[in-house]
Order: structure tokens, then sequence, then C-alpha cells
């Protein structure tokens, strides 16, 4: 159960923070000198949200923001200190901020969690072999990292996927094909068989394809990476990823305005793969998928006062 204690602020509200030991006033004495803090700035300064209530977590953070040097977050590459999160807050302070010196729980744990996210991000950067000086301020770390990551951490990240996944390789080869689209099922697969018995698929596509479903009329459509036959035939174009120069698909269905059933029937047949034209840059970036799937190792710890590290959610949890 949350500790707290309400307004009005009296004594006991006094009392009581002497007792946690938070040394936040000169406790003890209940009148004011010019360098003690009275009983509403106490309050005050602990009730961040003004709300009337002071929560445990309100009490812990009020003692670890007045200690600048205390180290709140350490992670493989360094340290996080209360002054650094300030400095942070009043360089780039979020939206609603008033006091950047004394930010609510909440807010100091938001940017906590920003910050160990960038150096995480950082450390893996570093660790793939790319030069990075963690002893700068956030912008321009950063930098650094972005300017990695377009770069040669983007080929060494897709090198790791290609290495990880043979798949990739094929998926980013051209296929070139021929179709044949019916427009009923049974003659598709009668066309199917002649495919299989060796004959031509330009001359059977010629034959029997439906009216302007293809361009060309001996079926030839081109030679696309399976991302692109992917957009244009959706799941159909499945089978092409387990198939090479020759090989016939499976019949599959498709809902088409060019076949008066309203449905066209398709067969696939892989005249030939470009493997001099594949382009991997077609299967989009892999180095935000390297990060997401490497800063999840990392080992970080937090102050127990401000909260603790979720490596799943990659963010501080707020004490309770």
């Amino acid at each position: 159960m949350a500790h707290y204690f309400r307004k009005p602020r009296h004594l006991l509200a006094i009392v009581s923070i002497c007792a946690l030991a938070l040394s936040v006033a000169a406790c003890g004495d209940p009148s004011n000198s010019d360098n003690d803090l009275s009983r509403d700035q106490i309050f005050d300064r602990i009730d961040q949200d003004n709300d009337g209530v002071a929560l445990r977590s309100d009490y812990l953070m009020t003692a670890t923001l007045m200690d600048p040097t205390k180290v709140v977050a350490s992670h493989p590459q360094g340290e996080v200190t209360v002054e650094a999160v300030l400095d942070s807050l009043e360089a780039s302070p979020p939206s609603g901020l008033i006091d950047p010196a004394n930010p609510n729980s909440r807010v100091f744990v938001a940017r906590l969690t920003s910050m160990l996210r960038l150096r995480l991000t950082a450390v893996a950067v570093q660790e793939a072999g790319f030069a990075i000086e963690f002893e700068v301020d956030d912008e321009r770390l950063n930098s650094q990292i972005q300017a990695h990551v377009t770069g040669g951490f983007e080929d060494w990240a897709r090198d790791r996927a290609f290495q990880a996944d043979p798949r990739l390789e094929k998926f980013s080869t051209p296929h070139c094909i021929t179709l044949i689209a019916v427009a009923t099922e049974a003659a598709a697969n009668v066309a199917r068989q002649r495919l299989i018995a060796g004959e031509p698929a330009s001359v059977v596509a010629l034959e029997v394809n439906a009216p302007g479903t293809t361009k060309a009329i001996d079926g030839d459509v081109g030679c696309h990476d399976l991302l692109t036959w992917a957009k244009s035939f959706g799941d159909n174009a499945a089978p092409l990823g387990e198939m090479f120069p020759g090989d016939v698909s499976e019949v599959v269905s498709m809902p088409s305005d060019f076949s008066p059933t309203g449905r066209l029937w398709l067969i696939f047949f892989v005249r030939e793969l470009l493997e001099d034209e594949k382009d991997p840059t077609v299967l989009g970036s892999f180095a935000q998928q390297a990060l997401a799937e490497l800063v999840t190792e990392y080992r970080v710890t937090v102050d127990p006062s401000v909260g603790t590290w979720d490596s799943t959610a990659l963010s501080v949890a707020l004490v309770q």
C-alpha cells in the first residue's frame, strides 16, 4: 500500500519527512532560517504534481534529485547521473515542464528511459565495429548513431540478416514469370498438366489465357523480386519462394474483373532467376531490426529509488 500524507500542511508532515532522513531541510527546528525550507516549500517539492498527496515514490525521488552526482543508472559503456538527466531536461524540456531542475517522477523516469535507449543503441553500433564517442551530449551522440545507421551499419545489419536467413537472397532475386490465368478451375488443371508434360509455357498461355489478363499474349509478366510479386498477387505469390527455373506452381485463385465468373485461376511458371541482378535493398532497411534485437541483450541497472529496468519494454518502470 502506498504511503502518503494529505494537506493541510502541518507539523506531522515535517516530522515524517525528517524520520525518512531525506535531508530536505533542517528538521527538528520549527523556525525557518534563510537557508532552510519552509514546511510549504518542503511539501511543494515532494508533492510535485500538486494533488495534495505525497507518495512514497515522491519522497524517494526528492531525495534522489537533491544529489546531482548520484548515479541513477548504468549501462555497458557508462553511467547516467541525476545531473545528466536534469541537464538533458533543461536542454530539451518536454511539453508542460515548468521547472527542469525539479521534474516530477514520471518526467524524470521518462527522460532517463530515453537516455538509456539512446546509449544502448550506441553500444550496439559500437560493438558492430563502428566508432562511438560516448562522453558527449545526447544530440551529438544521436548524430553519431544516425551517421552509422544510414551508412556502414546498414550494410553490416543486412549481411547479418542474410547470413541468418539464406531465403533473403532468393527474395531479393528477380523471378521471371509466365502466368497462366483462366476463368475456371477445370481449365487451370488442364493447363497445368500440359506444363508438367513439358509444353512451353508461352504456348499454353497464348492458347488458354483469359483476354486482358496479361499485357503480353504469351503470359510473360516480367521479372521482379518476390516482394513485388506479393504486392501484385498477395498470398498467392507465396509458392514462388520455393520455386526455381522450370517449376510449375499449384493452381491458386483470386478475384478478378477479367473473368466472367468473377475469379481467375492462376498458375506460375518460373522461366528464370536473375541471380546477377539481385538487389538486397528492395527488402528495406535492416538496421532498425538489428538494433531492436541487440539492445535487449545488454545489462542495465537502475537505482532502486528511481525504478527498475524492463529489458523487454526497454524502459524504466517507476518505483511505487
